[in-house]
């Protein structure tokens, strides 16, 4: 991992440790870059590495108390890291050996569910957001959602660079705000980077 520090990140880690989403959004900012970084050394694999990333953040949002005694925040983040990845490897192989000792569909656990309805929750609520957009906004929106390049999406809707920046600015901010009003817990800093993973 670079040994490339934020500026006055001991003052941006106390301020996370008191919950501060906007400290946190940029130290996310800063350092999501290198833990995919890591990520891809040991995984190979785009996807798995993004997954890695979103949990790694995960794990630093729900340790913010923590966050005031770190020393070297990049020698914390990369062994955290490291250790989740290590942990999701051991997780796999117990997997392959509970495969051959249980029988292959087994009932949806409670925690499940509750995930599955959390995730349905957040998922309609970012739908009502990005339908209350102005048509040419939802466009370039749902475009850069998919993975078009800036580029592609001004050929695509006739429109110059400059102006899909600005339409995906202002989509940014309306969804961000949007989500806000309507979730309120533990998970809201977290869920409001999650939405600008794509972007």
């Amino acid at each position: 991992m670079p040994n490339i520090s934020l500026p006055h990140e001991q003052e941006l880690l106390a301020r996370v440790a008191t919950g501060d989403g906007e400290a946190y959004t940029l130290i996310f900012r800063h350092y999501s870059q290198q833990v995919f970084d890591v990520a891809m050394l040991y995984l190979k694999d785009n996807g798995l590495a993004k997954e890695i990333v979103q949990e790694v953040f995960m794990k630093v949002w729900l340790k913010r108390a923590d966050m005031q005694q770190v020393k070297s925040f990049r020698d914390y983040l990369f062994i955290l890291t490291r250790n989740h990845i290590y942990d999701g490897f051991k997780k796999q192989l117990v997997r392959l050996k509970a495969y051959d000792l249980h029988v292959k569909n087994q009932p949806a656990t409670q925690n499940d569910t509750d995930h599955l309805l959390l995730q349905r929750e957040y998922d309609a609520i970012l739908d009502k957001a990005v339908a209350g957009l102005p048509p040419e906004r939802k466009k370039v929106y749902l475009a850069r959602k998919q993975g078009w390049s800036n580029e592609e999406i001004s050929m695509q809707l006739n429109i110059s660079v400059h102006t899909v920046k600005k339409q995906m600015s202002l989509a940014m901010n309306a969804v961000r705000a949007f989500v806000k009003a309507r979730i309120q817990n533990d998970m809201l800093p977290l869920l409001l980077i999650l939405i600008t993973l794509f972007r």
